[in-house]
């Protein structure tokens, strides 16, 4: 009997627990980041926003194809701008194949990372 419960015990426990995960990471700070992208066409806008949906450190705010423009919502623990900048321009560069980038603004805010 008492192998059972102690079977039934390490059962529930299993299910219980389950490790954290990316998801729940916790970032200090919050920036809005202005990226002038030349000749951004939709399909590389369409590859960038289906591959930087499901990472929760990005939202798009904003694009405009025309102009190149990008605004992004970045969720991270850097204090200084040229980090922010710089890890923009590589997720950028790595995930929306784009090459020529100028980040035009960051703006850091210290905020919670809890999103609606």
């Amino acid at each position: 009997m008492k192998i059972i419960l102690f079977y039934c015990l390490l059962i529930v426990s299993v299910f219980v627990y389950t490790p954290p995960t990316a998801a729940q990471d916790k970032f200090e700070n919050s920036s809005l980041v202005i990226v002038k992208a030349p000749n951004l066409t939709g399909d590389q806008y369409g590859q960038l926003s289906s591959a930087i949906a499901p990472d929760n450190r990005y939202s798009v705010e904003y694009i405009c194809l025309q102009s190149g423009i990008i605004v992004l919502r970045y969720y991270h623990n850097f204090s200084a701008k040229g980090d922010v900048g710089m890890a923009i321009k590589t997720a950028l560069r790595r995930h929306g194949k784009l090459t020529s980038l100028e980040v035009i603004y960051v703006d850091i805010s210290r905020e919670s990372s809890v999103q609606c």
